[in-house]
């Protein structure tokens, strides 16, 4: 009996020197486990990396701005379209060949004329007629023609414009694009237009 109690102790000192051995081992045991920390953490950063590098690669690929390009510029001819509606007949004289047409809002010259047509001016009415658009089903409605008192003129201009990728064609201050709305300033006549096309050289 007095021999299991003094039997006790002793293995109680041999698993706690075990325990001490185990655990210190000269720190192997606990630089392993920060080795693989450290392990871990390098590849949750890499992973982190490549995944933030493909979402930027998607992106430059489904818009137009470019993440990995600076804006180039450079310079180039476009020749625009811009119609005017309801223009009286009279008025038609004053737009030649050759004008040099200014933006009254930002005061740029924003192109030459190269060329001046007319049509006669229609406006559709919210009026509907008897006559039915079997494709459409619905009503047609009025549509009102002005041969003798209006005319939609439709006005091609040159102009030298600065091209940026991802933004368009600027002259100065004025930003040369389709659909956008313009007041034209001629040498006998202004008036409000719309860009309706564009080309470029």
């Amino acid at each position: 009996m007095n021999r299991e109690k003094n039997d006790a102790p002793q293995i109680e000192k041999e698993e706690h020197k075990h325990r001490a051995v185990y655990t210190s081992g000269n720190g192997r045991g606990p630089q392993k486990d920060s080795n693989r920390r450290w392990l871990f953490l390098v590849v949750d950063v890499v992973l982190l990396i490549a995944i933030v590098v493909a979402i930027i690669f998607l992106i430059s690929l489904l818009t137009p701005l470019k993440i990995f390009e600076s804006g180039k510029t450079e310079n180039k001819t476009v020749v625009y379209t811009v119609e005017m509606t309801g223009v009286q007949r009279n008025s038609i004289g004053s737009l030649h060949v050759g004008d040099v047409v200014t933006d009254a809002e930002t005061g740029c010259v924003i192109g030459v004329v190269t060329a001046v047509s007319s049509r006669p001016y229609e406006v559709y009415t919210d009026t509907p007629t008897d006559v039915v658009d079997e494709g459409l089903n619905s009503h047609v409605v009025t549509k009102v023609t002005y041969p003798e008192e209006f005319n939609t003129v439709t006005v091609t201009l040159a102009v030298d414009a600065e091209y940026t990728e991802g933004i368009g064609y600027a002259v100065e201050d004025c930003r040369i694009a389709v659909g956008k709305d313009y007041h034209l300033r001629f040498p006998g006549y202004a008036d409000e237009g719309v860009c309706v096309e564009i080309q470029a050289e």
